[in-house]
């Protein structure tokens, strides 16, 4: 029972952000949320404020979180609740007479897309900043003399895709922001780690050659996709005499045909969303099969999973074995893929410029059961 209650600790300190990532470990995080769960450490919400009432739900959570757990050391280790003294304990039992947890948790991955690249390239910085690797915990989105939402607003759909700089996705979501700045995300896109994910991503942009059908392999997993972007290639306008019987006379209406042919300039920016999605489809995929299959219960929402606490240990277990059968896959996994996408071997000198700045992880990979956060 113990890693059960330590699974709420350590998501009742995700939902509070009572840990400081860079600061500890496991351990220390688990701490953060038994304290919170001590001092009855709830959010504070000014609902009439739009962002306030967005994490509502956060705070409902939590109040269930610390009744499930007063029952929880009511009936498993004979103590008293700390707020609720009237509790129906029976309802927390389970037919074999064990503590059944009411509320659920969630598992989340620390950004699962930094994650993938990081275990496809074998880049050891993206493995740490995401937890795969590593004993301190860390917030993938920290970077030194910058918000962290500023970092995670502009580093997401750039990552993805998008062809707009750092400074007008802020524009986008109306942040102020300064040159330096602007001067501290261009030294990361040069020097950092999410620069080598960055060049991962322009170098599938640049390199794939789309048509409008396509057959997508990603890992094990084959599959068609059309072109969903269009472009107009021109206008036929057509006259029609119609009799208006109001007016008593024929009236000319024209109608407008106009011919669109798909953008496959613009489709290259799907494939980076494709891979990474595709990839955390199969990780859920796998890991909610496990889940089902011994608890009966758990929803995949993503790059994360509601479970029950008891499930928790588990799911950790089985994520790490996933992402380590990824990275032994790693090279025919991308291999497969670029040749999916008409990636040729044109494009070799820019792949091997691009693993040049790679910081490669030495050995077997052992993924840290805090890849979930």
């Amino acid at each position: 029972m113990k890693n059960e209650v330590n699974a709420v600790f350590l998501f009742i300190a995700e939902l509070t952000g009572s840990y400081a990532s860079g600061t500890g470990d496991m351990q220390a995080k688990i701490e953060c949320g038994k304290q919170d769960y001590i001092n009855n450490n709830l959010p504070e919400l000014d609902l009439s404020l739009e962002e306030d009432r967005k994490e509502l739900h956060e705070l409902v959570w939590i109040k269930r979180l610390y009744k499930d757990l007063d029952a929880y050391f009511m009936i498993s280790e004979g103590s008293k609740a700390l707020r609720y003294l009237s509790i129906d304990t029976e309802k927390y039992r389970s037919s074999d007479n064990e503590y059944k947890w009411t509320v659920p948790i969630e598992l989340d991955y620390s950004a699962s897309m930094l994650q993938i690249m990081g275990i496809l390239l074998n880049d050891k910085r993206l493995m740490e900043m995401t937890n795969v690797i590593g004993e301190t915990l860390q917030d993938p989105w920290s970077v030194e003399g910058i918000p962290r939402n500023m970092i995670k607003k502009s580093m997401t759909p750039m990552l993805y895709g998008s062809s707009k700089q750092c400074h007008e996705l802020w524009q986008d979501n109306n942040m102020q922001y300064t040159a330096e700045h602007v001067t501290v995300v261009s030294k990361e896109l040069t020097t950092g780690a999410f620069g080598v994910a960055n060049l991962f991503k322009e170098f599938i942009i640049n390199n794939a050659n789309p048509s409008s059908e396509m057959k997508i392999k990603i890992w094990d997993n084959e599959f068609d996709v059309s072109c969903n972007r269009f472009r107009n290639v021109g206008e036929k306008t057509k006259a029609y005499k119609v009799w208006d019987s109001v007016d008593k006379r024929y009236n000319v209406v024209l109608h407008t045909d106009t011919k669109q042919v798909p953008d496959l300039k613009q489709f290259r920016r799907w494939f980076v969303t494709g891979l990474v999605h595709g990839l955390d489809s199969i990780v859920m995929n796998f890991i909610s099969e496990k889940v089902m299959d011994k608890y009966d219960w758990g929803i995949p929402v993503h790059d994360a999973a509601l479970i029950s606490p008891k499930a928790a240990g588990d799911v950790r277990k089985w994520s790490s074995e996933i992402l380590e059968r990824m990275s032994k896959d790693r090279t025919k996994i991308l291999s497969d893929f670029f040749t999916s996408i008409g990636i040729t071997s044109a494009a070799n000198s820019q792949w091997n410029d691009l693993k040049k700045k790679v910081h490669q992880f030495e050995g077997e990979l052992k993924v840290s059961e805090m890849a979930l956060k």
